[in-house]
């Protein structure tokens, strides 16, 4: 065979290879999963997973949890634990049907996810009517390592975005009646920064929607920038951030959207900050949060983004710290007889006050989850006076937190153990609810 040939050749066989319908190994992998599918979708309607998982996202709505965990123990057991009031209970096993099954009855109902993907993070929607009304739920889906490595496992958590009640006001979320009315003085002013930190699950989200439902007025342009957006609020422009429209790109567009009243879901990063600090200065009341330990170290974590001193003094009008406590149930709570008096003073009680109060603790009955029922907050309030941002003005390389701190509390700020102390003389909470929850002043 001449070389002339043997390339004509070449370029046949190549040719034909090209325009061949699949080879017979890609056909017996479609095959395989074929039959995986079939084997899967056999064990969901076998096990009636679909109204198994129907029944728990009823459940954790009317139980009001605020998160659904659902975790896979192993191949063929998957438990389902419930957050409410902040701690993660037990609901329900699923024994003897696969992990992954029911994984796949989550994928198959949420948007955004894909039922075969099981190798990389996802994240999606879910909408379903519960007792006649719209609730959502956030999923988030992350992938595994189980004892056996042929097993891939996901753990998915959903987070359950309710509608905040129409009942919710700045007057019932829990301020103490000074708190409440310097935090009135300061979203009541036509610019500024409102800052709210803690935690997440603080209860930060509530706070802002009753800020803004106070502020609320048709005369106001009031646009929210959040990602992902956890409450509709009637009367707001509210963005959604997309692939096509970063929260950097979103924030620039506000600003020539001739907005009144913005709310930015959080000061993330040195751009977002001065972006948030552009809007008050222009004149525009700004809301937003910040993730710190109390009040006066959001100056610091500002600072050292690199704000400058004298646009933290005069573009801020408070900063809010929060925490969630859990409140006793009023029904089986009883006074806690074997306290020892040292404790309470190691908490911040004085001796005329141990010698009065009583303390409650947790019994538990059928109207509660072991003897609490709901949750309330509890607040630091950091209003900016003229000796705060004075203070703030002096800042040299670093801000002195613990001088702010001292200030502050001279000039009526109550601390968060303060605020949980007043609950705790009130009967509302335990010790170890105030002690777990606030840190030592």
């Amino acid at each position: 065979m001449t070389l002339s040939n043997y390339d004509s050749l070449s370029r046949e066989l190549l040719a034909d290879s090209v325009n061949r319908p699949s080879s017979t190994s890609t056909e017996f992998l479609d095959e395989e999963q074929d039959v995986q599918i079939d084997e899967l979708d056999e064990e969901i309607r076998k096990g009636h997973l679909n109204e198994i998982v129907d029944n728990f996202f009823s459940d954790a709505v009317r139980l009001t949890a605020s998160d659904i965990h659902i975790i896979p123990r192993g191949a063929r057991k998957t438990e389902i634990h419930f957050r409410i009031d902040g701690h993660l209970s037990l609901w329900q096993n699923i024994d003897d049907l696969r992990a992954d099954a029911v994984a796949a009855v989550v994928k198959d109902i949420a948007r955004g996810t894909d039922r075969f993907e099981r190798n990389m993070a996802q994240d999606g929607f879910v909408q379903k009517m519960v007792d006649n009304k719209i609730v959502r739920f956030r999923v988030s889906i992350i992938p595994l390592i189980g004892r056996e490595l042929k097993v891939k496992l996901e753990s998915i958590v959903l987070r359950v975005l309710r509608d905040p009640e129409a009942s919710i006001t700045v007057e019932n979320i829990g301020f103490q009646p000074a708190a409440l009315e310097k935090f009135r003085m300061a979203i009541a002013k036509p610019y500024g920064i409102v800052i709210l930190t803690g935690p997440t699950g603080s209860g930060k989200s509530t706070t802002l929607l009753a800020a803004l439902r106070a502020v609320m007025n048709p005369a106001f342009n009031i646009i929210t920038v959040e990602d992902p957006v956890e409450y509709l609020i009637d009367g707001a422009r509210q963005v959604k951030l997309n692939p096509k429209l970063g929260f950097d790109e979103a924030l620039r567009a506000i600003l020539r959207h001739d907005p009144d009243i913005v709310m930015v879901g959080e000061i993330r990063d040195k751009q977002t900050a001065d972006l948030a600090v552009k809007l008050a200065n222009t004149g525009h009341l700004t809301f937003s949060t910040l993730h710190t330990n109390d009040a006066p170290s959001v100056i610091a974590r500002l600072f050292k983004m690199g704000i400058e001193p004298f646009l933290l003094a005069y573009s801020i009008n408070i900063i809010v710290a929060q925490r969630l406590l859990r409140k006793l149930c009023e029904r089986c709570k009883i006074v806690d007889t074997e306290i020892i008096p040292i404790t309470l003073e190691k908490l911040g009680l004085t001796k005329e006050e141990i010698a009065t109060v009583k303390i409650y603790r947790p019994v538990g009955c059928l109207h509660c989850l072991k003897g609490y029922k709901g949750r309330t907050a509890v607040h630091e309030i950091l209003y900016f006076t003229r000796e705060i941002r004075q203070l703030i003005m002096e800042a040299g390389s670093s801000i002195n937190e613990e001088a702010l701190r001292n200030l502050a509390i001279q000039q009526g700020m109550q601390t968060l153990r303060q605020s949980a102390i007043e609950l705790l003389k009130r009967g509302i909470t335990t010790i170890e609810e105030v002690a777990s929850t606030t840190i030592e002043d």
